[in-house]
């Protein structure tokens, strides 16, 4: 476990229940001493020394500290997704000025001290947990702490895990899919063709989707579904657009013609000639759900072989699309995807790389909204009860608009974002 105290403050613009938020952009001093300067290690605790002992050697109790948990994997497999998102949360704290503010990390990386962190935070009186961001973390912090009236923000993007006190603050597919159906109908896409892993994730795409399907007479949507393990991408594809059955009604109308001999049947078999399927593909767009931009690319790169024309169908995904390199697909221009504000993000990215040498995970940005949202909070009420936090206008971060809802959900407007022929173009 480690401790930090931020010091640090944020500009604030109040209006009506809205707040909005943002860090000042300038650079900070003693950049290559950031972490060192202030993050100091806390001893973890061990199996046999007394808790409370050591509570009272570590931590000063102060009624005017806000106290916050931060459950992030500092070591083992993502020990670099969670150093991201810290350093992210640094970079707010760096930039502001609020001393009310403590901060005890707790590597979750770290599975068999878990719950002693955890009992730790509880007798350090923290008032709030930022975290963790797996599900299965998730779900044993929301067991350990079950009998705790600790507000839970949690890194995930698992809707399934929240409920009262416990938040999922990442982007999830239900306000992905929200934005994407909403923005299709709008422009007249009733029927769709849909791409979904065959997993849990996928049923869960797949349920979403018939929600909106049901709501709308005129919305249509047919699904394939593709194995988790070496998936057959020319296999999907043909079965996306039917390919095998519509090349065999082909070759028989060609040998129906053939046989015919007649002038009007020679002119059509001529035209026929120039086709691998016969008719059209029967939906307008085909969504893409992706559990990775690898898979994406294979999927837009075999679809146009086998009579999917992205001239005809437009090609619909959410944010796993948002990567420049799919500006180099020609097959792409003019499809869209939903996604958080793309152009706020890299503006964060260039600061973030300016002082840490590297790219932040694509998480990275949730942290800084976050630690800058509960210090604007902590700055105007001190306290941050649930009537603080469930403001009904809701904030605005680099991440766009969010909203806390009572049963554990933060909801979002996902933007809509068409392919252009250099840079992706928000549409309304």
């Amino acid at each position: 476990m480690f401790y930090f105290r931020g010091k640090f403050i944020i500009l604030v613009t109040l209006c009506s229940s809205l707040l909005l938020y943002g860090c000042e952009t300038t650079q900070l001093s003693n950049k290559k001493t950031l972490t060192q300067n202030q993050i100091q290690l806390v001893e973890t605790i061990k199996e046999n020394e007394d808790l409370n002992t050591q509570e009272d050697n570590l931590i000063e109790k102060d009624d005017k500290i806000f106290r916050i948990g931060l459950l992030l994997p500092l070591s083992g497999e993502f020990y670099q997704i969670g150093k991201s998102l810290l350093d992210s949360a640094q970079l707010a704290l760096e930039k502001t000025n609020n001393k009310n503010l403590e901060f005890y990390i707790v590597d979750t990386g770290k599975e068999n001290q878990l719950s002693k962190n955890l009992s730790f935070l509880i007798s350090s009186d923290v008032d709030l947990i930022l975290g963790p961001i797996f599900t299965k973390t998730v779900l044993k912090v929301k067991e350990y702490l079950n009998d705790q009236n600790i507000p839970i923000i949690t890194f995930s993007n698992n809707s399934e895990v929240s409920e009262r006190n416990v938040y999922v603050f990442g982007l999830t597919i239900e306000d992905e899919l929200s934005s994407i159906y909403e923005y299709s109908i709008d422009k007249g896409i009733n029927k769709f063709a849909v791409i979904v892993p065959d997993n849990k994730y996928g049923n869960k795409v797949k349920n979403e989707i018939n929600k909106f399907s049901n709501g709308n007479k005129n919305s249509t949507s047919q699904f394939v579904f593709y194995p988790t393990k070496d998936p057959d991408y020319y296999k999907i594809a043909r079965d996306v657009s039917n390919y095998d059955a519509r090349k065999l009604d082909l070759d028989n109308r060609v040998k129906l013609l053939e046989e015919l001999q007649s002038e009007t049947s020679l002119k059509e078999l001529k035209l026929l000639r120039n086709k691998d399927t016969l008719g059209e593909v029967d939906f307008e767009a085909v969504i893409i759900i992706a559990r990775s931009f690898s898979e994406l690319t294979n999927f837009i790169s075999i679809l146009p072989y086998y009579d999917v024309d992205p001239k005809k169908v437009k090609f619909i995904g959410n944010s796993v699309w948002g990567k420049e390199l799919i500006l180099k697909e020609p097959s792409m221009k003019n499809s869209y995807f939903s996604s958080l504000d793309l152009n706020a993000r890299k503006k964060f990215k260039e600061e973030y790389k300016k002082i840490y040498k590297n790219n932040p995970h694509a998480l990275a940005a949730l942290a800084y909204d976050l630690v800058g949202l509960i210090s604007s909070l902590n700055i105007e009420h001190n306290k941050i009860t649930k009537e603080v936090l469930h403001s009904d206008l809701g904030y605005i971060g680099i991440n766009g608009w969010f909203r806390f809802d009572e049963s554990g959900r933060v909801k979002r407007r996902p933007l809509i974002f068409h392919v252009g022929s250099d840079k992706f173009i928000i549409k309304n």
